[in-house]
Parts: structure tokens; C-alpha cells; sequence
């Protein structure tokens, strides 16, 4: 099986070595530099076309350049492998996919796979959601190995979601850490954090499950704990009062956009949009959360 890799990053490179491990051949496409140690190819057009597979590991801003530089067409089987949400219109990422080409065919893959580790050849767990049973068998032949499970799932939109929120609270997770506010608090971000996305998630109507799954408790469990995580040390950073990173803000600002639209509100994913915006110091958004009057769970 020939599998395009579009993004050359760590988590690209990531997912070429497990396309390898899988025993398929991964070609990877980059903009500048080639990647050290791997095939590839600037050509993501040529690539596309000639692909079985088409996983996507850029950033969400650079999602809808990829797509529109590598035009995926109607028989292609493209894989959103970020996490997010469209920063300016709040879109899904693999609706991106099929608004600026030809292809149908999307899905979206998450779950605890760090970069890092699965360099070392670690082993890891993902999950591969579509709406077509075909995107998610080919994924799933594609990246399943000794090192790294691959489950399949039909609930697109809950996988989608679980990932964008994921992105968030890990920050969150890091600016605790940071302020050394303890492992309950930790523990109070995975489950109220995950509980606001599954809120939201039902009112898409995407499965409660979902969020108790890879592509929420596993994948925030794994992203908030790795020191290599680049929101966990986003978090670490804002917690020591330095300014949050360019997009975080845009990123959350997403979320809350959508849970606008859905009538659903989120007063951890509001506060950590205040912190990131400069608008609250860390430990005042702590202060207010903790006075928050008190409810059923």
C-alpha cells in the first residue's frame, strides 16, 4: 500500500514510521527541507494521486492550503491526523476536505500516538473514524502493528471534537502543573473538561463513549503528561506567566464558537479561553471556577 504522509513534521515522520511498521511504504510531503530518513516528494499533487491513503499531520491553520495544494479526487481516502477545529470559521477539518476538493472520502484519526514515543517504537493505540467503512479499514491496515493498535469508530464528529478539546485541556494541564496545583486538579480537568465536550458532542449527536475512549480520556491522559508535548509546555509556560503562544486563543476561540451555536456552555473551556486571551491571570480563573455554585455532576 502507498500512503502520503502530507506534513513533515515530528507527528508526519511519526506516522510514516508506523505506515513502515505496518510492513506499507510511506512517501512524505514537505514544503523546504526534505525530511531526513524518509522518501518523499514537494509534489503533493503527484503524491495524492498516487497514494492508496492520504494522512494529513499539519497544523489546523494549514489544513486547507494541503488540501487545495494536493488535490485529492473522488476515488481518494483522506485522513484529517490533527487536532482541531478550523481556527477562523470553526469548520471541521475534514469537512475542509471535501468543501475545497473532489474527495468524499474523509476521516479523522486520534488517540494517545506521541511522536515521541513512537519514534522509540513504544507502543501506542489510535482510533480511525469515517462515516465510510472503507477510510477506516484502509487506515487501519495502513498504521496497525505490533507497536500500535488501530481501532475504527463511526462517530466522526465525536472523535473531531474529542481531539480539538484535547488540544485545550492539555494546555490546561500543563498551566496546573506549572502552578503545582496537584494531581486532583489534574484529575478535575480530565473529567469536567471531557464532560463539557461530551455536552457538546451530544448536541451534535456524537456518542457519549467516545469521550471515555482513545480520542478523549486516553489521547488527554497521554498529551498531558509527555514534558515534548507542545500544548502541555504551552501550559507550563503560561502557568510561570509568560504569554500564551500565537493561535492558542484562536484555537479555544473555535470550540466556544461552536458551542455557541449549539447552546452549550463551557465554563472551563471559557476560562482557559480568558487565560489564554490575557484577559485572566491563571490563578484568579482557578479562584473563580472553585466559587462556581455547586451542582449535580
Amino acid at each position: 500500500m502507498n500512503v502520503a504522509v502530507l506534513g513533515s513534521g515530528a507527528w508526519g515522520k511519526a506516522l510514516a514510521t508506523l505506515v513502515a511498521e505496518a510492513g506499507h511504504r510511506p512517501h512524505i510531503g514537505y514544503r523546504g527541507k526534505p525530511p531526513g530518513g524518509f522518501r518523499g516528494s514537494p509534489n503533493l499533487a503527484g503524491l495524492t494521486r498516487d497514494a492508496d491513503l492520504v494522512l494529513i499531520a499539519v497544523p489546523p491553520a494549514a489544513v486547507r492550503e494541503v488540501v487545495r495544494s494536493s488535490k485529492p479526487n473522488p476515488r481518494s481516502q483522506v485522513v484529517i491526523a490533527a487536532r482541531g477545529l478550523d481556527i477562523h470559521t470553526g469548520t471541521w477539518l475534514t469537512d475542509i476536505v471535501t468543501e475545497e476538493s473532489a474527495c468524499l472520502q474523509v476521516g479523522a484519526l486520534a488517540g494517545p500516538a506521541l511522536a515521541a514515543e513512537v519514534m522509540r517504537r513504544q507502543p501506542s493505540a489510535q482510533v480511525i473514524a469515517s462515516a465510510y467503512d472503507a477510510v477506516c479499514q484502509t487506515t487501519q491496515r495502513a498504521l496497525h502493528s505490533s507497536i500500535c493498535r488501530v481501532y475504527t469508530s463511526s462517530d466522526l464528529r465525536g472523535v473531531e471534537l474529542a481531539g480539538a478539546m484535547v488540544g485545550v485541556l492539555t494546555v490546561a494541564m500543563g498551566i496546573s502543573d506549572s502552578m503545582k496545583q496537584g494531581i486532583g486538579v489534574r484529575g478535575v480537568i480530565v473529567t469536567r473538561g471531557l464532560a463539557e465536550a461530551s455536552r457538546l458532542g451530544a448536541s451534535l449527536g456524537a456518542e457519549d463513549r467516545t469521550f471515555a475512549g482513545l480520542a478523549g480520556v486516553g489521547d488527554l491522559i497521554a498529551a498531558g503528561s509527555h514534558p515534548d508535548n507542545p500544548g502541555y509546555a504551552a501550559g507550563k509556560a503560561i502557568g510561570s506567566g509568560r504569554p500564551a503562544p500565537a493561535g492558542l486563543a484562536d484555537e479555544v476561540g473555535a470550540v466556544l464558537r461552536l458551542a455557541a451555536r449549539c447552546g452549550v456552555e463551557m465554563p472551563l473551556t471559557t476560562a482557559l479561553a480568558a487565560i489564554f486571551s490575557g484577559k485572566l491571570k491563571p490563578r484568579l480563573a482557578i479562584d473563580m471556577l472553585m466559587r462556581r455554585e455547586a451542582t449535580r455532576e
